[in-house]
């Protein structure tokens, strides 16, 4: 059972790998998209700055917030 346990640990860990470094090496990751700029209080930008979050800010795409994650 422990066996079978770490098996699948290990496939879900090299999965969300290849992912993230894919993501990574389009530049799809450089962006964090949430939620339509409509919903975000008081705007896109200051919601994206707000240190506890990206810090960095954001901006409106197609209608969606997506904000700069800290580098």
């Amino acid at each position: 059972m422990a066996a079978s346990f770490s098996s699948t640990v290990c496939r879900i860990l090299v999965v969300v790998a290849v992912i993230v470094a894919t993501l990574s090496f389009y530049g799809a990751a450089k962006n964090v998209c949430i939620l339509p700029c409509d919903k975000m209080v008081p705007d896109c930008d200051s919601w994206c700055r707000d240190p506890g979050f990206f810090g960095n800010g954001g901006n409106c795409y197609g209608g969606t917030c997506c904000c700069h994650p800290a580098e």
